[in-house]
């Protein structure tokens, strides 16, 4: 009879195991006995479609380099995609230039999902983060029908914070701790992490599991790329974060199996207001409905998952309403931001700031403090022109510049200068045009407003 390897074992019901195990072709079986990885399984072909039994165990170990050559051959009856041109010739220019680590992490996924090893998909809660989501779970669900395989090693985590925190950690523990497999778990991190925050938790980490990184936000000087298996960021490839990380994201979906992404990837540039994003409908329509489910679900503290966006996306009465509504919210929303914001002249240029109270979470739930942000600002632009614009909620404030004053008042600089000169600034990241900064509690809120208003004078008048 045929031999087979166990790659890896998942926990099921009725004291069930689900196997994924290399053979002459890979195979998924559910085990009524207990398997482990490397056991080395008997097969017939009527079995391949069985469950596995104590008998077809052998008691035989393979070796790592069985083992190896196993996941090589399994590899091999996968067709990869290619890098798609997206007809916007600098961000063309730039996923070129970073096609052979997109490569890379394709192939790293991929290996992962054919041997059946728990990947973790974590992705931002935004329209950015959210199309790369969907597009590596389009990937994998076409490359699982070719293989006649099962998802359920892909987990998906929409993440509200901008760092990977001890916390994610250990709930991604427990999630991985339902597999058992030669190779590692692998945690795919889409749209954020690139924060001094993260690296505590991916440097414990390490010893475990294997991250890979997609992000777009530059990286801050307490974060080390280099405790991940994989990182990819236009940062330090000579772009910027206009190249988004869903459109990243996307580019290693059609790496993994060809997957349609042109549409995804124009939501991701409109969510996160790259200068390649394009003026089309329908693009602008799912960006607006991405942005809103997320939102909504960062709301109720829930999680939502691709396969469940996707059913909305495919559900037409359902997504227009969606957008309809959102777009009603938000425009309510601005109407009232635009009469309770105050603004003042600081070195010749408008600082509107506006309390997020104001906007009420109950009667806008599609409305979030950090999009609602970057549109606000856009309003305060098109009123008073180039502007500094800040939207706070408590002790979290949402920071917005006009792309003329970038340059000269480094954002994330100054972010990093107050950290350093203060003890109330927990958290602050982003880019130099749109970030956020988390105060130790509300009543700091005075006095880092003022601190905040002198460095602006400071440096917008040197």
């Amino acid at each position: 009879m045929p031999k087979f390897i166990v790659s890896s074992t998942r926990n099921a019901p009725n004291n069930m195991q689900f196997c994924t195990l290399f053979g002459k072709v890979p195979v998924q079986l559910y085990s009524s006995a207990i398997a482990e990885p490397l056991d080395i399984v008997e097969l017939s072909g009527q079995d391949y479609s069985d469950s596995i039994k104590a008998s077809n165990i052998t008691g035989l170990k393979a070796t790592k380099e069985e083992y190896l050559k196993g996941l090589q051959s399994s590899l091999q009856g996968v067709k990869p995609g290619k890098i798609k041109k997206l007809g916007i010739n600098p961000l063309d220019s730039a996923i070129n230039a970073m096609s052979g680590k997109i490569g890379e992490i394709a192939e790293s996924i991929t290996a992962s999902f054919v041997a059946g090893a728990p990947i973790m998909f974590r992705f931002h809660n935004d329209g950015d983060g959210t199309s790369g989501a969907i597009a590596i779970y389009r990937a994998l669900e076409k490359l699982a029908k070719e293989l006649r395989f099962d998802t359920s090693n892909c987990l998906w985590t929409m993440n509200k914070g901008v760092a990977y925190t001890m916390q994610s950690l250990e709930y991604d523990r427990l999630r991985f701790s339902q597999y058992n497999s030669v190779m590692k778990p692998l945690l795919c991190i889409i749209d954020f992490g690139s924060v001094g925050e993260s690296s505590s938790a991916l440097k414990r980490a390490s010893g475990s599991i294997d991250a890979i990184l997609i992000d777009h936000h530059p990286v801050q000087e307490d974060f080390d790329p280099s405790i991940s298996k994989h990182y990819l960021n236009p940062w330090l490839e000579g772009f910027t974060s206009d190249v988004t990380a869903g459109a990243l994201a996307c580019e290693i979906a059609a790496v993994i199996s060809n997957a349609k992404i042109k549409e995804l990837v124009g939501a991701s540039l409109i969510s996160d207001h790259s200068e390649y994003a394009q003026d089309d409908k329908a693009q602008v329509k799912l960006a607006s409905v991405l942005d809103a489910i997320t939102t909504e679900a960062s709301y109720r503290s829930a999680n939502v998952n691709p396969k469940s966006i996707v059913a909305i996306m495919e559900d037409k009465p359902k997504y227009e309403r969606i957008f309809s509504e959102a777009n009603e919210q938000m425009e309510e929303a601005l109407a009232t931001g635009m009469r309770h914001a105050k603004p003042r002249k600081v070195a010749g240029i408008t600082l509107a700031v506006l309390d997020y109270s104001s906007i009420s979470d109950n009667r806008y739930p599609y409305v979030r403090h950090g999009r609602f942000t970057s549109i606000f600002s856009d309003r305060v632009e098109q009123k008073y022109g180039p502007s500094i614009t800040v939207v706070y909620n408590k002790s979290l404030y949402s920071i917005r510049v006009s792309k003329e004053l970038s340059e000269k008042l480094a954002l994330l600089s100054l972010i990093s200068k107050m950290k350093e000169e203060t003890d109330y600034i927990t958290n602050g990241g982003g880019h130099n045009e749109a970030a956020s900064i988390k105060l130790d509690d509300e009543f700091s809120a005075g006095e880092f407003t003022n601190i905040f208003i002198k460095e602006i004078e400071s440096r917008l008048s040197a």
